[in-house]
């Protein structure tokens, strides 16, 4: 399980220095990634709870970019492709592979937070204008956060990114 792990963070890192740097990701990287972390979540919950917790990240996630696009094709005034000019398609493959990463709960509140400190961190540092023109590189970000929430689960066993008996608990809902 070390190796699998060390080879995620191998592959995020990848994904990290792309992204800043180029604002963009390989495309072969995805299906990696993605096999790298199905792997190491079957190892856990067996093949049907990984599915299980997968379907239902990814259903919330078909949701979000369906009012997405319902809120800026309201604003442009006519049917909108996110994807042209709103939401890069590398950023909606990391969000989807991160699917098999999290429980479902883990998932939407690393979705949330995450959306929330790029945010904060990109009003407040601001983004460099490049050849690329002016991209916030989001699967980069997030693909950092993901490492560091990595690093700490691995020091602190209280915290289980496939889990979410510790969320509950801490909601006051668990036993």
């Amino acid at each position: 399980m070390f190796l699998l792990q060390g080879a995620i963070f191998m592959v995020l890192a990848g994904m990290v220095y792309q992204d800043f740097k180029y604002r963009g990701i390989y495309w072969w990287m995805f299906p990696i990634l993605f096999l790298l972390m199905t792997t190491a979540t079957v190892q856990v919950l067996g093949f049907s709870g990984t599915v299980a917790q997968a379907g239902k990240s990814i259903l919330f996630l078909a949701l979000q970019f369906a009012v997405l696009t319902g809120y800026i094709s309201i604003k442009q005034k006519k049917l909108t492709n996110i994807f042209d000019g709103f939401f890069g398609l590398g950023d909606l493959l990391f969000l989807v592979v991160l699917c098999v990463g999290f429980s479902f709960l883990n998932y939407v509140l690393f979705y949330l937070l995450s959306l929330m400190f790029i945010i904060l961190f990109t009003a407040i540092f601001g983004y460099q204008s490049t050849a690329h023109g002016k991209k916030i590189p989001l699967a980069g970000y997030q693909a950092l956060l993901f490492m560091i929430l990595m690093a700490i689960s691995w020091f602190t066993p209280a915290i289980n990114l496939l889990s979410d008996d510790h969320l509950i608990n801490l909601l006051g809902y668990g036993n």
